[in-house]
């Protein structure tokens, strides 16, 4: 025999040991429950976040502050001499990803996957800037998060054999391409803007996009 029940009992006198291994049971299936549930609802944290983050990357002001960036750079001005308040706005926001990623809000795995090549181009971008704003500022704090981020996102493309180079020269291949893409990334907001007022008149007009 396994197991001697003689004189167990589940009910009345000498039944003690089995209610407290059912409420043991039942504690450790509550706990179990609880965990799934927080594990489920960080998940759905952490993409409501990356997709607000993306959102707003992707936002016409956004758009308008890295279109100046990239015609800045086309220009030959110097990486420390970007537009003021466009590079201002740009290290704030990727200082405000990489805050949430060191905090351990967002999964630096899943920022990676939806916008690590973008860090790591902006840094490249910026870091001249950055470190300007530092001296002018007297506080190596700013833009600490972006520049770790940035080391993050390079230390997973290693480790994935991404091999991208990020430097000016990389830099420089790429801004045709990119101010073609937000050049047309506004103009569609200014044309569905222009839709818009015309639509709630309710005249007709021409469709936007494909059919």
């Amino acid at each position: 025999m396994l197991a001697n029940w003689e004189g167990s009992a589940i009910f009345g006198p000498g039944s003690e040991w089995f209610w407290s291994m059912a409420q043991f049971l039942l504690v450790g299936v509550t706990l179990i429950g609880i965990y799934l549930q927080l594990r489920v609802a960080r998940s759905a944290n952490a993409f409501e976040q990356i997709n607000r983050l993306s959102a707003d990357w992707e936002s016409e002001r956004t758009t308008r502050y890295t279109l100046e960036v990239y015609r800045a750079l086309r220009s030959a001005v110097a990486p420390e001499d970007l537009p003021e308040a466009a590079s201002s706005f740009l290290i704030n926001f990727w200082e405000n990803v990489a805050s949430l990623v060191r905090a351990g809000h967002v999964d630096r795995k899943l920022v990676y996957e939806y916008m690590g090549s973008r860090c790591r181009w902006w840094w490249t971008a910026l870091a001249a800037d950055t470190r300007r704003a530092r001296e002018v500022a007297q506080d190596p704090a700013v833009g600490e998060h972006f520049e770790w981020l940035a080391g993050v996102m390079a230390q997973l493309d290693k480790e994935g054999n991404v091999g991208a180079p990020y430097d000016p020269a990389h830099l420089m291949s790429t801004l045709d391409r990119r101010i073609q893409n937000a050049e047309g990334s506004i103009r569609v907001a200014e044309e569905l803007r222009a839709v818009r007022p015309a639509a709630s008149t309710g005249r007709r007009t021409a469709s936007i996009g494909p059919s």
